[in-house]
């Protein structure tokens, strides 16, 4: 039962979003209602074996990863005010991109999990993680308290789901191909905590919202 308990903390950050839809329409954190909606479905016909072709289901796990890498590298993207920054985390969102369809074409492929393209992209959200932080710390502009502060949930939630699954993705070539089970093991209870602390600072980040705060940092 433990193995599938991060899909309780995605299923309540949906719940948060939904729930707080309304004051969230009029700002870039709306996109995160059709995101988590994706999420889940994936989850839920993971964990009901609805993508399973030729005994695999890692190619949904590639496309569901770069979605992802997507989706919060646009977000965090415009989180960042620096125009430099901008453009280093546009010039490293292309290079993902591109070093993904090279590495899925002529590389790892597309039927087996692209670990080298996953831990690219890692590393990237990590870099744009600390960009944000760097920005925050530094900024003159800020009022509230950082609690109060969606971003701040949204950063803090990645920054140590990206570390603890880089770490782990890092070694998964090697380990897990290798049917090493206490890896397997090891593997999958820091998942479900890496998941389980980033949707719970995803779930505060949508409670703590307010229709009237001007920073959303």
């Amino acid at each position: 039962m433990f193995t599938f308990s991060y899909f309780f903390f995605e299923c309540i950050a949906l719940l948060a979003v939904i729930f707080k839809y309304n004051k969230l329409k009029d700002s870039n954190y709306k996109y995160f209602l059709p995101y988590l909606l994706f999420i889940v479905i994936y989850e839920y016909g993971t964990i009901r074996d609805w993508f399973y072709i030729d005994h695999s289901n890692l190619y949904i796990t590639n496309i569901t990863e770069i979605a992802g890498f997507l989706f919060y590298g646009i977000f965090l993207y415009k989180l960042i005010k620096s125009k430099a920054y901008k453009k280093i985390i546009n010039g490293l969102i292309i290079f993902s991109i591109i070093s993904s369809l090279i590495n899925m074409v002529f590389i790892q492929g597309f039927w087996k999990l692209d670990t080298v393209t996953i831990l690219l992209q890692f590393a990237i959200i990590i870099s744009i993680v600390c960009m944000y932080f760097y920005e925050l710390m530094n900024s003159m502009e800020i009022t509230a308290p950082l609690t109060k502060m969606p971003g701040f949930w949204l950063n803090t939630g990645l920054l140590f789901f990206c570390l603890a699954q880089f770490l782990f993705y890092s070694s998964f070539a090697l380990m897990a191909y290798k049917g090493n089970e206490q890896y397997i093991i090891l593997f999958s209870v820091i998942a479900n905590i890496a998941n389980a602390i980033l949707y719970s600072c995803l779930t505060i980040c949508f409670l703590c919202f307010n229709r009237m705060n001007k920073q959303l940092w």
